[in-house]
């Protein structure tokens, strides 16, 4: 698993020639390094003694470079170098569905291009998100640990000053990188993430030292082994030339009769073979479980990291791991159920290099969405840069362009999540009124947010409140009390706070009994046929007439028309907020037609009638030349209205009646001027 037959005499060279933590670097770097490429001759210094950091390495010998791209990252393992596959990476852009992304607050996930995260429940997660806008700017220090980050990156990145690293420039940048994230665990910002990286890479080197001894060990036994088997043939050489010699005297007669035994040191030796044997076999087991448990380990911590979304670490722990083992070694043992779901395509087998590509891939979308932010809140754009910052967070918590966001701007968003957090907890509450305010704040701070959309909906619940409130009236004023009190209930729980309700309930609560003065007054309003007032006190009425069968059953007629007429009201006033003026005046003309002289009803008129006045002076033209008996312009005027609203009830009526007229006219013309 580490070593490379190539490499292991160097291997055993340089450990003679050094000593402890030396020997287990040069190891380390040779056959995690260069593991089936350096050719049997070469030779590569000791990190310690060549091209390395020194131990005391200071921040600002780590000076900010840019980070290289991984499209000319070469793979260093076994064979002779593998570079990045262009349809392989086609493949891994093309994979996940890009419009997925989502962020599901009941269950704490955070689901990006088909992966999922684990970003906490919802409660934590906003707070979490709220404190991330009111903390202050990093501390200056912070840009020296990016520039640190930068430079660990550049390091251990296979290609350098525009060429491919050789072999020794390789080894001493990969021991700079190793010491440079412990500078980097020092920082705030780190949250000690680097340490975890490198005591993963030291446990790898750890555990190479110890088959480094392993195979010192195994050399001994070997030779061991040998001897043995070589004291064995002599020993069977031994016993068959001393029965030749007894066989020889017995034939010439001077036997003695004593023979020679050694079959008791022949049996030893052969035990002793085969305990040399198992010695092997355990210590070659041992060097097994070694690497796979340091393989097991540095797979968890980089699976940790891409789960945690610390996408840098991420990258960094995948990039040493590369180099800790060859290439036939990076599929994945841990985390499979978890990268099943990062990938969903059966038969799909996770590797190291899938944890690379899915960190490359968020670090370029966090870095895109803060980009994104910024022209956003620049433009004044304040809504929609709140939005992408919020989901570019929930990505890249972690990010240093998401630390990196300016703290002023971030009181600013700051200022407007809490607002919009008062609205949204305004709309549980069902509190229309307050909403209002809050939204004219809102759009204080933000020109962009869909205040009319958020209006919208308040207006739809407040009618629907009044509605129902509305029918609750026309319940109780026809003495259908299981019905009013229903429809009180559905008004209340849809606008608990409507003031009409309040008013509703006053009304009841002192209405006393004036039945002989609301009787007078019914009949003086019926009389003059002024039903909308009688509509508005139909409470009072019912109330008072509930013993009279003839006026109840005027005031329930009254009531019922009326309130027809308020809802083709309601529903034209509807239709004029939705920009749809021409079905909003056929709505009105059909209240119209039950009840022509209604104030309210000619009010709504007058205001709509502006909107639609080409459509209301052609249908008016035509009413009077059909009253002139003029049916020919009349059908000309009503085709003409029809060509500006299609869909009017009534000038299709309108055109069917004079269309009948007009036949009529023209076969009365007709029968005429044939009798003369």
């Amino acid at each position: 698993m580490f070593f490379s037959p190539l490499n292991r005499p160097n291997i055993r060279t340089a450990s003679t020639r050094k000593g402890g933590l030396a020997m287990l670097l040069g190891v380390f770097v040779f056959t995690a390094s260069l593991a089936g490429q350096a050719p049997p001759g070469s030779a590569v210094r000791d990190p310690f003694t060549g091209g390395g950091a020194p131990a005391n390495a200071t921040p600002a010998q780590a000076a900010p470079v840019s980070q290289p791209t991984n499209a000319n990252t070469m793979n260093v393992g076994g064979g002779g170098g593998m570079f990045e596959s262009e349809t392989l990476r086609q493949f891994s852009k093309d994979l996940f569905d890009t419009d997925s992304d989502s962020v599901d607050f009941e269950e704490g996930t955070l689901n990006w291009k088909g992966r999922t995260f684990s970003i906490g429940n919802s409660r934590l997660v906003r707070a979490r998100f709220e404190r991330y806008l009111a903390t202050p700017a990093l501390p200056d220090d912070d840009d020296v640990y990016l520039g640190i980050i930068a430079r660990i990156h550049e390091l251990l990145s296979q290609v350098g000053a525009g060429e491919v690293k050789d072999a020794q420039q390789m080894n001493d940048e990969l021991f700079e990188a190793w010491q440079l994230l412990f500078v980097a665990a020092r920082y705030e910002m780190d949250g000690g993430t680097s340490l975890v990286i490198a005591n993963q890479v030291y446990n790898v080197w750890r555990i190479r030292d110890e088959n480094v001894n392993l195979d010192k060990a195994q050399s001994m036994i070997e030779v061991e082994q040998k001897k043995i088997q070589e004291e064995l043939v002599n020993s069977d050489w031994f016993r068959k030339s001393e029965f030749d010699k007894v066989q020889q005297l017995k034939a010439e007669g001077r036997h003695s009769g004593q023979m020679f035994d050694g079959v008791t040191e022949a049996t030893f030796r052969a035990e002793q073979l085969a305990e040399t044997q198992v010695r092997l076999t355990n210590l070659e087991t041992q060097r097994v479980t070694n690497g796979l448990q340091a393989k097991l380990q540095f797979q968890t911590q980089i699976l940790n990291m891409l789960l945690s979304r610390r996408f840098e670490h991420c990258l960094i722990g995948c990039m040493f791991y590369r180099y800790a083992f060859k290439g036939s070694h990076m599929e994945m043992i841990v985390g499979k159920e978890q990268l099943q779901g990062f990938v969903p395509v059966s038969n799909f087998s996770p590797t190291v290099e899938t944890l690379e590509f899915a960190a490359r891939e968020a670090m370029s979308d966090v870095k895109s969405g803060m980009r994104a932010v910024e022209t956003l809140y620049d433009s004044n754009e304040r809504f929609a840069a709140l939005e992408r910052l919020q989901e570019t967070y929930y990505l890249g918590e972690y990010m240093p362009q998401v630390l990196e966001f300016p703290p002023e701007k971030k009181r600013e968003l700051l200022k407007l999540y809490r607002l919009v957090r008062e609205m949204q907890n305004l709309a549980d509450l069902k509190d229309y009124g307050a909403i209002d305010t809050t939204v004219a704040q809102i759009k204080e701070l933000a020109y962009d947010f869909p205040s009319a959309r958020v209006l919208s909906a308040v207006r739809s619940a407040q009618r629907l409140s009044n509605l129902s409130l509305l029918s609750a009236q026309q319940a109780l004023a026809m003495g259908q009390t299981d019905k009013a009190e229903a429809s009180l209930a559905r008004a209340t729980e849809v606008w608990p706070l409507n003031p009409a309700i309040k008013t509703f309930t006053l009304d009841i609560a002192s209405r006393a009994d004036i039945s002989t003065q609301a009787t007078l007054m019914f009949d003086q309003l019926y009389t003059r046929e002024d039903f909308r007032q009688i509509y508005d006190r139909r409470t009072e009425f019912a109330a008072a007439l509930m013993q009279d069968p003839l006026r109840s059953e005027q005031l329930q007629k009254v009531a019922e028309r009326i309130g027809t007429v308020d809802m083709l009201i309601a529903a034209a006033q509807e239709q004029s907020e939705q920009e749809n003026a021409y079905e909003a005046w056929e709505m009105l003309l059909r209240a119209s037609e039950l009840e022509p002289k209604d104030p309210e009803l000619a009010r709504t008129k007058a205001a709509v009638a502006p909107r639609v006045s080409d459509f209301v002076g052609a249908i008016d033209a035509a009413e009077r030349a059909e009253a002139n008996e003029q049916y020919a312009v009349s059908l000309s005027r009503y085709l003409a209205a029809q060509d500006i609203y299609p869909a009017s009830k009534s000038c299709r009526v309108g055109i069917e009646r004079v269309s009948k007229k007009l036949m009529a006219q023209v076969r009365a013309s007709g029968e005429g001027i044939a009798t003369r």
